[in-house]
């Protein structure tokens, strides 16, 4: 982007560069493998770019849809998720915001059992491991913690 930007590449072509890097990041990554076919909908804060809907058309060569409640569909989705899980247990596993005052602590660790030496994040709530994450093969993070 800076060597762009030195030999004289427009500010729009530079950005339209990058919106449509991080649109190939997103689909070689997290839509890798799975089919996707029009009508888009696109949704979440990032759906207010316009470069970032254009890049997406541009790549899928479909109709993108911007819903006009984009940025919320995701916390509306996760409440109803949550109405369905109370339905069937009685219950959701939410602690309540009071969570924000906890002793919370953060550390990550590199793995020694294989080459890939991942990094492993460990999160821990009152001194109890509640989550891990990181590692390739699951050693760590499918081991059981409190919750």
């Amino acid at each position: 982007m800076i060597h762009k930007q030195q030999v004289g590449y427009p500010v729009e072509e530079i950005v339209a560069g990058l919106c449509s890097a991080l649109v190939r990041n997103y689909l070689n990554n997290v839509a890798k493998g799975k089919e996707l076919l029009p009508t888009v909908v696109f949704q979440g804060g990032v759906a207010a770019n316009l470069g970032m809907r254009q890049a997406f058309q541009k790549a899928l060569g479909a109709e993108i849809v911007v819903p006009e409640h984009f940025s919320v569909m995701g916390a509306v989705g996760a409440a109803m998720l949550a109405q369905e899980e109370v339905a069937v247990k009685g219950k959701t596993s939410f602690k309540g915001l009071e969570v924000a005052e906890w002793d919370n602590e953060a550390q990550s660790f590199q793995c020694p059992h294989c080459p890939n030496q991942c990094e492993v994040v460990e999160i821990k709530q009152e001194g109890k491991v509640i989550a891990r994450w990181g590692d390739r093969c699951g050693r760590w993070s499918s081991v059981e913690v409190a919750v």
